[in-house]
């Protein structure tokens, strides 16, 4: 009788365990110092950025692709600091994306341009998913 009373107990445990280790995980790394007004104005520009690049306005993609690369560029720097490699490489990612859609706008070659700038968004998430305070979202 006692086996099988462990049974269920080891069963409702894996199946804890199991949901513990696929749930993101929280960062315990304190964001209060994160320049918030720089994080606002990345999340407007990456809205605008494929899209003016998709309308072949150079001097729009050019000016959003800077926003970008400073964002990115501090990014780095910041959780360098904070000894966050997962958002390091990120951000190193992110400044090669933008680099590339550069090079594709001045060969204009918009519609390569276009395809790594959709990518722009999913690195931004993939950092939010990881950083981004809970009642942030």
């Amino acid at each position: 009788m006692i086996e099988l009373l462990k049974a269920p107990r080891l069963d409702l445990l894996l199946a804890l365990a199991a949901v513990l280790a696929s749930a993101p995980v929280i960062a315990a790394i304190d964001l209060r110092d994160y320049d918030n007004d720089l994080m606002r104005d990345l999340d407007k520009t990456v809205k605008y950025f494929e899209p003016d690049i998709t309308a072949q306005n150079s001097d729009a993609a050019r000016e959003d692709a800077q926003v970008l690369l400073d964002g990115f560029k501090y990014t780095e720097s910041y959780f360098t600091k904070k000894g966050a490699a997962d958002a390091v490489e990120i951000s190193r990612k992110g400044v090669k994306v933008v680099n590339d859609v550069l090079a594709n706008v001045d060969a204009n070659n918009f519609d390569a341009a276009a395809a790594a700038a959709r990518e722009t968004p999913n690195l931004c998430k993939s950092c939010h998913d990881i950083y981004k305070p809970r009642l942030a979202r």
